[in-house]
């Protein structure tokens, strides 16, 4: 029996801290005072997904593994990009760089997903049929209710690229498009590198 790596992460500036512990092919989360939140064999893991996306001064970055009973995430978001390289980031990038190398070495034909989550996808989706629906919708409504011409083609140009935008995003986010397979040790060399 190896010593069970230990990592204590903060998954944000006002939450408590998390620990994830690594002992024998096996991911456990304790809460700050030492009770297990979850617990997940790497060996049954079926689907490894990261995502990190910036926005302005912030940084979110999640790990999420599924296998096939539970769906746990290893998450941290950073509000400014001041604190990257600091003792949290440096913690995360340690935890989850040790998570994919013990996932690797359990399952080395695993590939880590990249790209939007299957929920984000899906949101994105709706909000773009809602966008084009709109947009169809919008010259239909004009000519009913007897809107004259100037106004109508006025109306034309926002509402031709607000149909666009809804066309750009279900095309976009369509099931399976925008997600790419990576092995566990190209996502290990980015997180390192971030």
């Amino acid at each position: 029996m190896k010593t069970p790596r230990r990592h204590v992460v903060k998954p944000a500036l006002i939450k408590a801290p998390l620990t994830y512990v690594l002992a024998d092919g096996v991911l456990h989360c304790e809460d700050a005072s030492g009770g297990t939140l979850w617990r997940m064999e790497l060996e049954g893991v079926r689907r490894a997904h990261w995502t990190a996306s910036r926005s302005g001064q912030s940084l979110t970055r999640v790990l999420r593994l599924e296998d096939g009973r539970q769906r746990r995430a290893i998450r941290q978001h950073l509000y400014r990009r001041a604190l990257v390289g600091g003792p949290e980031d440096m913690a995360f990038r340690a935890c989850i760089a040790d998570v994919l190398r013990a996932l690797m070495a359990v399952q080395p034909g695993l590939d880590v997903e990249s790209g939007p989550s299957a929920g984000m996808a899906a949101a994105l989706r709706v909000l773009g049929a809602v966008l084009l629906a709109g947009a169809v919708a919008a010259p239909v409504l004009a000519l009913v209710s007897g809107q004259d011409v100037m106004a109508f083609l006025n109306g034309a140009i926002p509402v031709t690229l607000v149909g666009l935008l809804g066309l750009a995003l279900l095309r976009s986010y369509a099931p399976g498009r925008g997600v790419r397979a990576r092995t566990p040790a190209e996502v290990v060399a980015e997180v390192e590198g971030i």
